[in-house]
């Protein structure tokens, strides 16, 4: 496209392209979702990261920001960087591709910056209201559940069991509730700020219709604490690895991140000097836990590095060694 086809709504006073209101104009998600299926997460969009090969969604798109971030490689940015990503394009041929695309987006129709903050306390509230209303897992499907994954005994108090909404309507109402797994994420201070839910069926197996796992409130930023909060401590992405280790590391301090992504996002207290990363023996764990090892490291927080020694992750080397 050549200087002179740029749209006249799309050239400031000395011709060029006015890519700040290209960027506002473009719809993030519409442009991703040419590529790959997303799918409503909270205020957010997520889908499977068309930038990297994985099996666990872990790439958001987020319309009030519009911008993109993947969990699992780490690439994000605002809708250019994402079509400069995935088509090989320039910046020029990028601002080119979406002037003459059919992915615009008016700004009245986008989720205002203030009005996704707002959707995020609400989930917040949710997440502790429900966290509230959870049980001791005993007698229950979780108990079940984690048995079969070899967790069985005691369980801290923040794993919990509860018949909680998948979803809520526009209007606030509940989608129907449903068995699960919840548990609870902790924010620098300890306070509860959101849930992970692993839906389970009346067997105690993960649920095979829709997502076996949904997060709800602040996820990022925080951890699930299976342990009070020392110098030292542990630090793994998932639940059953959590707890896994915790039963290899009698007495240890063990806290999970849940996800590869935000393992080197967790707030730590300031009294926190030492951190082991425990990450998945796969290339996504691998990249988590070197990324996370550097954020940390920058922190002045010494770092040790674990992997399992059999099996992908740390629940499969508990099960394999004692099947």
């Amino acid at each position: 496209m050549p200087k002179s086809s740029i749209p006249s709504c799309y050239k400031t006073e000395t011709g060029q392209i006015d890519v700040a209101r290209l960027k506002r104009d473009v719809s993030i998600t519409k442009v991703a979702s040419l590529i790959t299926k997303l799918v409503r997460s909270g205020t957010e969009m997520k889908g499977l990261c068309p930038l990297h090969e994985e099996h666990t969604p872990s790439f958001f798109a987020n319309e009030a920001k519009g911008t993109f971030y993947c969990h699992g490689c780490g690439r994000g940015g605002d809708v250019i960087a994402f079509v400069q990503e995935v088509g090989g394009r320039s910046f020029l041929e990028s601002c080119e591709w979406l002037m003459g695309s059919s992915s615009f987006c008016p700004p009245e129709q986008r989720y205002p910056v203030a009005q996704a903050t707002a959707i995020r306390q609400v989930n917040v509230h949710r997440a502790k209201v429900e966290f509230r209303r959870g049980v001791a897992i005993e007698g229950t499907v979780v108990e079940a559940y984690l048995a079969n994954r070899g967790l069985d005994g005691q369980v801290p108090g923040c794993i919990r069991h509860s018949w909680v909404p998948r979803f809520w309507h526009d209007d606030g109402s509940e989608g129907p509730r449903e068995p699960a797994m919840i548990a609870a994420v902790q924010d620098v201070d300890g306070s509860v700020v959101g849930i992970q839910r692993t839906f389970l069926d009346k067997e105690g197996r993960k649920a095979r219709r829709g997502s076996a796992r949904l997060s709800l409130g602040q996820i990022r930023g925080g951890a699930l604490r299976l342990g009070p909060a020392r110098p030292e401590i542990m630090l793994t992405q998932g639940v059953e690895d959590g707890l896994a280790l915790t039963r290899m590391f009698v007495g240890a301090t063990v806290w999970a991140a849940l996800g590869d992504g935000n393992l080197a996002h967790v707030a730590l207290p300031r009294h926190v000097r030492s951190v082991t990363l425990c990450g998945d023996a796969d290339d996504a764990g691998r990249t988590a836990v070197q990324r996370a090892r550097e954020a940390y490291e920058a922190l002045g927080i010494a770092v040790r590095v674990l992997f399992p020694r059999a099996g992908k992750d740390f629940n499969e080397e508990w099960l394999l060694l004692h099947a």
